[in-house]
């Protein structure tokens, strides 16, 4: 633990897998580098998975290890082979952070930052994890019991961690979802849609989502004859698919098989259709917009369905099963778009269940364990 305030901090943090564990990771980088600028950040993550590519984007150095997640069966060939990569990614972390010491590791989830938390254990260095969802995740609750402190996103997640070190933040959201939206105006300009016009914005995870994509496509023709848009990311998987029918190159329609410019879309919608992931809808509850929310069904112990009956239970979302998904979508974002007195009364309860200083929060926690 640093005890000299002139000594500039050296962290690491551990993420990777999906958005929902590496925007977090990046949003507490950025406000440490906001309140101390020369802060030493060095992430770690999967060299199979997508933080790879998206975190030198944000200006972060990152080292990569083998493992990912997922269920195994160790008595198998691909059990055999995970083990040995898990092996490997703990030499790995051990090593990168002898190398690169530092004074806390901060862990946002998923198995990918399991090899980062168990070495700093090793190495007797500080642990900080953060949470997303209502529900947490094997490698956050496996780690907890080392953990200075805990910051969860829901007051429900507390009962799972040790009381005297857990603290209720919220999600960390990137900067430009709060202070650099565009304006709706400008956004549609960029986008090449009519602000005067309804407009949709369908985020399927990072990876899309087959199932919605094939919602939308058996609405296309209605939402044309509706004269209603849609802001529709489909997927790197699923983007060819979806081209080759006539209805999609409709100007209503703007396809994405990643959004980058995120703050844009959010800004342009009236409607947002999204899984049920713990930082999607941590930013609704800032931006406010009516939401529909789709669970992904098969998600680690149901959190994507847990953290959206929250949401359910304060009226601030509509929610639709995923096996429901091709008779109820396309209708129900309709009838959300034509009824404004839920959508008012649904964006005035997601603002009530934001928090906005979360960030900022949790990076104080960070500073008072280190500093």
């Amino acid at each position: 633990m640093m005890n000299n305030n002139n000594v500039l901090p050296r962290i690491i943090i551990g993420c990777g897998g999906t958005c929902g564990h590496i925007y977090p990771g990046i949003a507490i980088a950025d406000e440490l580098k906001k309140q101390i600028p020369k802060t030493s950040i060095l992430f770690i993550g999967s060299k199979n998975h997508m933080e790879m590519r998206e975190l030198p984007k944000f200006g972060y150095s990152v080292e990569g290890i083998c493992t990912s997640g997922g269920k195994n069966n160790f008595f198998s060939i691909k059990g055999f082979i995970f083990s040995l990569k898990l092996i490997y990614s703990l030499f790995l972390a051990n090593k990168i952070i002898k190398e690169f010491s530092p004074d806390i590791v901060i862990g946002t989830g998923g198995f990918v930052s399991f090899p980062t938390l168990y070495a700093a254990k090793k190495n007797k260095i500080p642990i900080l994890i953060q949470e997303q969802n209502s529900f947490p995740g094997l490698t956050n609750r496996i780690f907890s019991r080392y953990a200075h402190k805990i910051c969860v996103a829901y007051e429900q997640t507390k009962k799972f961690f040790p009381k005297e070190k857990t603290v209720v933040t919220g999600n960390p959201v990137r900067s430009e979802i709060l202070q650099k939206m565009p304006s709706k105006e400008k956004s549609c300009i960029h986008l090449g849609l009519r602000i005067e016009r309804p407009i949709i914005l369908s985020i399927g995870g990072s990876q899309g989502s087959v199932s919605m994509n094939n919602a939308w496509i058996k609405g296309l023709n209605k939402l044309i004859k509706l004269d209603i848009q849609l802001i529709w990311q489909v997927g790197k998987l699923d983007i060819f698919r979806i081209k080759k029918n006539k209805a999609s190159h409709h100007s209503n329609f703007v396809l994405m098989d990643f959004i980058e410019n995120i703050s844009e879309c959010y800004s342009a919608a009236d409607i947002i259709v999204s899984r049920a992931g713990a930082l999607t809808i941590s930013e609704m509850c800032l931006i406010g917009k009516p939401h529909i929310l789709i669970p992904y069904p098969w998600a680690s112990n149901d959190h994507q369905n847990k953290n959206a009956r929250i949401l359910e239970e304060q009226k601030a979302a509509l929610i639709i099963k995923n096996e429901e998904i091709e008779k109820k979508l396309v209708n129900s974002t309709i009838k959300l778009i034509n009824n404004s007195i839920i959508k008012k009364k649904m964006s005035e309860n997601l603002l009530q269940l934001g928090k906005p200083k979360a960030t900022n929060d949790i990076v104080n926690e960070i500073l008072q364990i280190i500093l």
